[in-house]
């Protein structure tokens, strides 16, 4: 489709940036004729020549853009800035997948079952800082019988008998609350779980 003439084609990228945070429309318009083949192009390089989802990048680049213009750092030139905001996709992109793949690989769910061995040294493979953040919020919504055995077991790792003991309880009901939190945090924490098995 040819491009159609405007007087947002004579304005610098700055100042059309400008007249989009003003909700002028046309202004985003100009934008992507100027910015979209040259960001497809750098998605799909950086993105293992991934043409599908080279585009949802892009489209997703463009809608923040629509979405909120007001981030724009006016003070910087807007090609960097577009440039560091698609790079910034790129990397989250690649985290997720790193995040994906080592859970594909070490994760191995038999009859819904995860070994305690696999649970940790996947765990300790994660982003830590994410994985510690969201295992946390997880735990905070379980009753303390349940937090507390997990704690017990995974962090400070105490066997199910001194569990029992230390909680005053049958091994068996700690084993319940085990099998119960975990089931609990693969659902929650479904980041870090296998998307295709």
């Amino acid at each position: 489709m040819p491009h159609k003439a405007s007087n947002f084609s004579l304005l610098s990228d700055e100042e059309l940036m400008f007249c989009l945070r003003n909700g002028e429309v046309l202004a985003f318009d100009e934008l992507y004729f100027r910015y979209n083949k040259r960001l497809l192009g750098y998605f799909v390089r950086m993105l293992n020549f991934d043409k599908a989802l080279a585009e949802d990048a892009l489209q997703d680049l463009f809608l923040k853009i629509a979405e909120a213009p007001e981030k724009f750092d006016t003070s910087r030139s807007f090609k960097t800035w577009i440039f560091s905001v698609a790079s910034n996709s790129c990397k989250n992109f690649y985290r997720h997948k790193k995040i994906v793949l080592e859970c594909n690989e070490e994760i191995k769910y038999i009859n819904g079952n995860v070994s305690d061995s696999v649970f940790l040294n996947t765990a300790s493979k994660m982003d830590a800082t994410i994985f510690r953040k969201m295992l946390e919020e997880v735990l905070n919504e379980m009753s303390a019988e349940k937090k507390e055995a997990f704690i017990l077991k995974y962090q400070e790792e105490k066997t199910i008998s001194e569990i029992a003991l230390i909680q005053g309880c049958p091994e068996g009901s700690v084993k319940s609350r085990l099998h119960y939190t975990i089931k609990v945090l693969e659902e929650k924490l479904k980041i870090f779980k296998p998307v295709n098995y």
